[in-house]
């Protein structure tokens, strides 16, 4: 066999390995993505977001690309009022990250500020990702 013969076959086989490569390296870092997991802590972030009169930092796990939980931090918050309040958060379980940063939550009667402060940690939070 010539020179340039073995050049080509072994041209030929690199394109060929290159293009199995390239064909397995994207999925396989698609289904790592779909697997990360995420915890966003805002307790430094939204120092200043302040329900009735204390801050109300949270945690957000999302895991593939929803949002797994998000759970109240300790707070200065009257408690009586801040357990009522911290029930906001479980309406942002499931949804991707898009969905809960266009969601209309609803505060809890009674626990208005402590509520919407809630929330707010949890928008900023997830407002994060998108920088």
């Amino acid at each position: 066999m010539k020179k340039s013969s073995k050049i080509l076959i072994a041209v030929v086989a690199l394109i060929a390995l290159a293009s199995v490569v390239f064909a397995v390296i994207p999925a396989f870092a698609q289904k790592n993505k779909a697997d990360e997991k995420i915890v966003i802590d805002t307790t430094e972030l939204c120092k200043d977001v302040l329900g009735h009169h204390a801050a109300t930092p949270v945690e957000i796990t999302i895991v593939g690309g929803k949002i797994e939980s998000v759970v109240a931090l300790p707070s200065e918050e009257t408690p009586s009022f801040y357990q009522n309040a911290v029930k906001v958060l479980d309406a942002f379980k499931g949804m991707t990250v898009k969905e809960a940063l266009q969601a209309d939550v609803d505060a809890v009667s009674g626990a208005t500020m402590s509520s919407d402060a809630l929330i707010e940690n949890v928008k900023a939070g997830l407002k994060t990702l998108q920088k």
